[in-house]
């Protein structure tokens, strides 16, 4: 195994707010409660989270029953300490666990929890919030490997409204069908029994996105090792409702705060949230869909029913559920936040809310960016060896990877470079002369060159397409390169899920992710090469 790490800055798909989170914090500092990079700003944050408590009684009785449901450990019952803190990230319910980058989420908050611990002497207790309440089906049913993607279609959507909380839904027969072509699919390894049957088991008929999401997690960190929670339990929404009702009461001050916010943000770089008025959606018989405000009340947006102002109290509060604006206030309402791991989306959207917290009247957490790493498999490590590729390189296109290396600096580059300089020459020659005879030849002399120089152009891409061809073996070494490391043309990390992996090299894959997993460098993307 090997490490190494390349810069955000100049990446292809890094926006420029992440890279300048990550590398020049002072510029960004009026958007974030503090410095993710100095000790003092969780300090700081512990302190005001330890003058500004809230009740964990029945947080803690259902985060440990939701644990124990998942064989989790106990971990959750040391919330009840009044001096713990939580380090909090989360994700979808991404069937079979997900993309890596939800995997590399979880690694970086159990790790920040322990350093945490240390440095604030007190319990930090690693949190994955798991996101459950969303209706998107599409975003979380398919599992994506090379050249293939394999989905989940055992629910349609409704002509009107959606199927509701996605972390609800339980899985249907089709459940069995993924993972048969999952096994087809997948290299036929000695690992790949015990894969499916020690990690990804809970993927079958009858049990729920959220369910199976939390017990493949489970088994891939090992029990313990951080605390699972579904906000989707009505006694946590219960303890939220106050926040959303307020919300739909004073949406006017919040929806004026996000776009005083996003107007600033967009002014050097790009607000992530599009800001609209009305942040709470409402469970109903057509999903789960949004309350739009109409100034004296609410539309539901599907169903069209109304609900006036003075009848927001008696909306249920097991119906009630935020949207990506307020799901952060809910859960640092909900859970003592020191700090939240972000994805650069996230981190993205976290600038917009400062103010909010403020409204809110609770502690901003600090925002860490999780490990964003590539893993380079030890056959792909030896072709970018071989063609002298680096992974950075690799983004760019197959045929400008393959002009540099068989074209550039080579006897026929070289050869058609004289061919231009003596045709130039000759021309420069013939000028003059003809000229003198008749001056109004050179419009000829120099329609000659253009015509000259547009022959010897055709030839030189004709020859360099033979010279290419000559290397269709290179080409398909860079390709699969590629492909390894960005699949569909995008990071690793966002396409291929840590089954992919587990399948060819076993636990000895997640034995080396752990360990090559570096917190103190996420300020650049890293790359392991297994062993």
């Amino acid at each position: 195994m090997t490490r190494k790490v390349i810069p955000y800055s100049g990446m292809k798909g890094v926006s420029r707010l992440f890279a300048a989170y990550v590398t020049d914090y002072g510029r960004l500092s009026p958007y974030y409660a503090g410095d993710w990079r100095e000790d003092r700003s969780y300090e700081a944050v512990a302190q005001n989270l330890t003058t500004s408590p809230i009740d964990r009684t029945v947080l803690v009785d259902v985060l440990e029953e939701q644990n124990l449901g998942w064989n989790n450990g106990h971990l959750a019952s040391q919330l009840r300490d009044p001096h713990s803190l939580a380090v909090v990230t989360g994700q979808q319910v991404g069937i079979f666990g997900g993309p890596l980058y939800t995997l590399y989420k979880a690694l970086t908050a159990i790790r920040l929890a322990e350093r945490l611990s240390q440095i604030l002497a007190r319990p930090v207790i690693p949190v994955f919030w798991i996101e459950g309440g969303d209706h998107d089906l599409d975003e979380v049913k398919g599992v994506t490997f090379p050249g293939k993607q394999i989905r989940y279609k055992g629910h349609e959507q409704p002509e009107i409204g959606n199927l509701g909380s996605v972390g609800r839904l339980t899985f249907k027969e089709d459940i069995d069908r993924v993972v048969t072509e999952l096994r087809e699919v997948l290299p036929d390894t000695s690992f790949r029994g015990d894969v499916f049957a020690t990690h990804y088991v809970a993927y079958s008929q009858g049990v729920t996105f959220t369910d199976a999401f939390a017990r493949t997690l489970t088994s891939l960190l090992g029990s313990g090792s951080m605390v699972f929670m579904n906000p989707e339990d009505c006694r946590l929404k219960q303890l939220a409702a106050p926040l959303l009702r307020r919300e739909l009461r004073e949406y006017n001050t919040t929806h004026a705060a996000l776009q005083a916010t996003s107007a600033a943000l967009e002014k050097d770089y790009h607000a992530q949230v599009h800001v609209n008025p009305g942040n709470v959606f409402m469970l109903s018989d057509s999903g789960r869909e949004a309350l739009d405000p109409t100034g004296n009340g609410y539309k539901a947006r599907f169903s069209g029913g109304m609900i006036p102002l003075d009848g927001i109290q008696n909306i249920s509060p097991c119906n009630l559920s935020p949207n990506v604006v307020m799901r952060p206030l809910v859960q640092d309402s909900l859970l003592p936040t020191v700090a939240y791991v972000a994805g650069p989306g996230e981190i993205a959207y976290f600038a917009q809310f400062k103010s909010l917290y403020t409204w809110a009247k609770r502690p901003m957490p600090i925002i860490f960016p999780r490990v964003s790493l590539t893993v380079i498999e030890p056959r792909v490590a030896k072709l970018m060896q071989r063609h002298n590729l680096s992974a950075d390189e690799l983004r760019h296109e197959t045929s400008e990877l393959m002009r540099r290396r068989v074209l550039e600096g080579t006897e026929l580059e070289h050869a058609f470079e004289k061919a231009a300089i003596a045709l130039d020459t000759c021309v420069d020659g013939l000028r003059p002369v003809v000229t003198a005879v008749d001056s109004t030849l050179r419009p000829t002399v120099e329609a000659m060159r253009a015509q000259w120089g547009k022959e010897l152009s055709k030839l030189q891409q004709r020859a360099e397409r033979a010279e290419k061809r000559r290397h269709e073996q290179m080409r398909a070494q860079i390709e699969r390169c590629k492909q390894a490391l960005y699949p569909s043309g995008s990071f690793q990390e966002r396409e291929l899920p840590a089954l992919y992996y587990l399948v060819k090299y076993g636990e000895d894959f997640l034995d080396q992710v752990r360990s090559g997993l570096d917190i103190e460098s996420t300020s650049q993307h890293q790359l392991l090469t297994l062993s």
